[in-house]
């Protein structure tokens, strides 16, 4: 996911929001208000669509395969009718065949034909490649302004954040493809590229420099960059072995693409991220105040909150344990990992004694580590009994709210950190531990 340095602290700020009009009386403007919120969230940690959209033959499909890092979408004249197909990450390959109206369908592997043979509305290709980490690739079904299908792609348009338009650069930029491109809107038109493809070509590239400006006049407000790429070549130069001929790459224009690409992605979340902090300051924050839930956290002393922590938990964890347990099938438990934990709370303490100037900040990313550290510790069916699955997300959601917590001025911060901690004793008191794997 392409990131910046606030946008954690955004994120975090959101969260926090939403965590604490939990409880608040439900209302019309602060349902909205939490709507918004899980909007912005969704829109900072998605990945950015780029829409390969242009005339039939124009190239788009091989230029979203160049960028997806592998060759999936069919090229060149061929006989299977696809409509919109999205190329997005996968653990694994699949294949999702789905309809506007209907509930989509999912199967195994990449199969473009079968998928085909369902007459969805859109595929959608799940891959695991890298690049589709950071891009989410719509790659649109060829149009032509004289069979109306300009309007299927003004439609599809709508869901990019980004768009590539490939011109063919045997003909580039004819009348029919100005006539559908002046219909996108101007933040789209903004936040896209104009393609000049079919570069390898030997009659293209000798017009490239007098075709490039007279493209960049006549296409002057409609995009970012007028972009001349040879997708083979550019294929080719990173197919080399033992490693890509990069100065190939450079001058096919692939390096010049994929940076310009890159910075599409780049510009639509700097977007996103304004656009999450100017209503945080304007909307959120301020609903916050008028519900009473925005104080400024009590000063307390952290050497005395430490000790409250550890001396709590200890004590709760070893309440609970007093308290007898139904034996669990076909094992006698114990709980080694209970006594690392309190052993843990002990250690900490005795750190945070020796570290009298300690910031709030501070206590919330030792517990945080503390937290994390036992994360990896827990397996259900070995160092927890399976019946306590549960325990491993209990611990989990801690390291989140943990790690929120860093980013905002919790009110009552440490008494926060005290129920945290308390409860996760409780949960591993619960819990137990396999005796043959102590």
């Amino acid at each position: 996911m392409i990131n910046f340095p606030e946008t954690d602290s955004v994120l975090g700020q959101l969260k926090a929001f939403l965590s604490k009009t939990e409880a608040a009386p439900r209302s019309a403007p602060l349902d909205g208000m939490r709507t918004l919120a899980r909007g912005h969230i969704d829109q900072l940690t998605s990945a950015v669509t780029i829409g390969f959209a242009g005339e039939f033959g124009a190239g788009k499909s091989s230029l979203a395969n160049m960028l997806a890092g592998t060759d999936i979408l069919p090229t060149g004249p061929q006989h299977l009718k696809l409509p919109l197909v999205i190329v997005k990450y996968a653990a694994k390959p699949e294949t999702t065949v789905g309809w506007w109206d209907m509930a989509p369908e999912t199967f195994a592997g990449v199969d473009l034909e079968k998928a085909a043979e369902y007459a969805p509305d859109f595929i959608s290709i799940g891959l695991p490649s890298d690049a589709l980490q950071e891009l989410v690739l719509f790659d649109l079904p060829g149009s032509g302004a004289l069979d109306e299908s300009y309007k299927q792609t003004l439609e599809l348009l709508k869901f990019v954040d980004c768009a590539i338009w490939c011109t063919n650069g045997t003909n580039a930029w004819r009348e029919t493809e100005r006539f559908l491109w002046s219909h996108v809107t101007k933040d789209l038109q903004d936040n896209s590229l104009l393609a000049v493809t079919h570069t390898d070509l030997p009659v293209v590239q000798e017009s490239l420099p007098q075709l490039v400006p007279h493209l960049e006049r006549d296409s002057e407000g409609m995009f970012q960059a007028v972009v001349p790429i040879g997708t083979p070549v550019a294929v080719q130069a990173m197919a080399q072995e033992p490693e890509p001929d990069f100065e190939l790459w450079s001058e096919c224009g692939g390096e010049d693409l994929a940076q310009q690409v890159l910075g599409l992605a780049a510009t639509r979340k700097t977007r996103d991220l304004e656009r999450a902090k100017s209503d945080l300051e304007t909307k959120l924050t301020p609903a916050l105040a008028a519900l009473g839930v925005a104080e400024e956290p009590a000063k307390t002393d952290l050497k005395e909150a430490a000790a409250a922590v550890a001396a709590a938990a200890a004590a709760a964890a070893e309440n609970a344990a007093a308290e007898p347990e139904p034996e669990p099938e076909d094992s006698d438990l114990e709980n080694p990992l209970l006594d690392n934990w309190k052993a843990a709370l002990r250690a900490l303490l005795t750190d945070l004694r020796d570290t009298p100037d300690l910031e709030i900040t501070d206590l919330l990313q030792r517990c945080q580590e503390l937290v994390d550290d036992f994360i990896e510790q827990l397996e259900p069916g070995r160092s927890i009994d399976s019946s306590a699955e549960w325990v491993v997300g209990e611990f989990e959601n801690a390291s989140d709210l943990l790690t929120l917590m860093q980013f905002e001025d919790t009110p009552h911060a440490t008494e926060t950190v005290l129920n945290i901690m308390t409860q996760l004793s409780d949960n591993l008191s619960w819990a137990g531990t396999q005796a043959k794997d102590a």
